[in-house]
């Protein structure tokens, strides 16, 4: 028994371990995953195009600027939108979108028309998961382990379903791309660069996630400092002070959020992050599936990267940081490096786990 443990201890240690061990079954999402993305982004931006119809001839619940009081203070980049101009700018994008989505199922010999094509679908998915976002989508998701649910409104909602539509165009653009360098569609890897991705995510892996554990960690000590009555940092001292006990609860628990995730962020580079620890009871002993890590960890990189970008483009607006206020500001500028350097974690940490491709077989 121990020789097994002790065998597996190894094979986990090895990165390259991963790619020997035979593939499994793909499924029929996995295989038809090039077709239905392409389907849903077309889905996605035709139901936004109809909706753009409606807000223009006057509909109710428009998301943006006079529809949205909170807009201005949660740091929006669309809280001056009115429904009349921002209803018909999603008309054409829905529109654009759709026929670009189903022209991407064709592979074109202009390197120009691919381009395009290429273009809008990056650009699609960047602006749809860090400009349409503001500041409430980690305020919900971080009063949601205390069960406060009285923020998630509709343009919340409309938030987090452009979130999805950018996931879904990040998808396209990266099928399409991969299809034109004569890639893998379903894991990107080719001919001359089997076999290297693994080795090289081990080395820069490592790094970039201790840099993400470190930007991770100043605002959740600031936080605690405050949970416990001291006022660092803050140009008025009387809320921390003469704060309750539910409130210092809820300042410890935002504080605790960051740093419970650098903690996580260590298992990418950590063998308890491929393999269930002791402690894990009935799991102990089995691989980490690789999703378990991978798609929360990029949910909180996307989330970290808009809010810190809305934070510094607040800053250049006329906020400053200064010896009285620097324990409001100061902490949340390391969002944006913070989500960034976890989002190259995450992807090391996919390539280095990551089995022989299903489908083309290459490791």
């Amino acid at each position: 028994m121990e020789v097994k443990t002790e065998s597996s201890r190894k094979s986990y240690d090895n990165p390259l371990m991963n790619d020997i061990l035979p593939p499994k079954r793909s499924s029929w999402l996995s295989r038809h995953h090039p077709s239905w993305a392409l389907y849903a982004a077309a889905i996605w931006s035709l139901f936004y195009g109809v909706l753009g119809s409606y807000w223009v001839m006057g509909g109710t619940g428009f998301p943006f600027g006079e529809n949205d009081p909170r807009g201005h203070m949660m740091g929006s980049f669309l809280a001056n939108v009115r429904a009349d101009t921002g209803g018909a700018a999603i008309i054409i994008a829905g529109l654009v979108g759709t026929v670009v989505a189903m022209a991407m199922k064709r592979q074109y010999k202009s390197r120009m028309i691919r381009s395009v094509l290429l273009a809008f679908a990056w650009s699609a998915s960047a602006a749809l998961i860090v400009l349409v976002p503001d500041i409430r989508i980690m305020q919900n998701f971080a009063y949601a382990f205390m069960l406060y649910f009285e923020l998630f409104d509709w343009p919340v909602v409309n938030q987090l379903l452009c979130i999805a539509g950018g996931f879904l165009w990040g998808a396209v653009a990266l099928i399409y791309q991969r299809r034109s360098r004569e890639a893998c569609m379903n894991c990107g890897r080719t001919e001359e660069g089997k076999g290297t991705s693994s080795i090289t995510a081990a080395k820069w892996g490592k790094w970039v996630t201790y840099i993400a554990v470190v930007t991770a960690l100043p605002y959740g000590l600031v936080r605690l400092i405050w949970a416990a009555g001291i006022p660092l940092g803050v140009s008025d001292p009387t809320g921390i002070e003469t704060q309750t006990l539910t409130e210092s609860l809820i300042v410890a628990v935002l504080g605790a959020l960051p740093i419970g995730g650098a903690i996580l962020t260590l298992g990418l580079i950590q063998r308890w992050g491929e393999v269930f620890p002791r402690w894990c009871l009935f799991l102990s002993g089995k691989r980490v599936p690789i999703w378990l890590a991978v798609v929360p960890a990029t949910l909180t990189s996307a989330m970290t990267i808009f809010s810190g970008l809305k934070l510094w483009v607040d800053l250049f607006q006329g906020g400053s940081v200064n010896l009285e206020n620097w324990g409001e500001l100061g902490p949340g500028l390391f969002w944006l490096p913070w989500g960034i350097s976890l989002g190259a974690a995450t992807f090391a940490y996919y390539l280095r786990r990551r089995r022989s491709c299903r489908h083309c077989g290459r490791m």
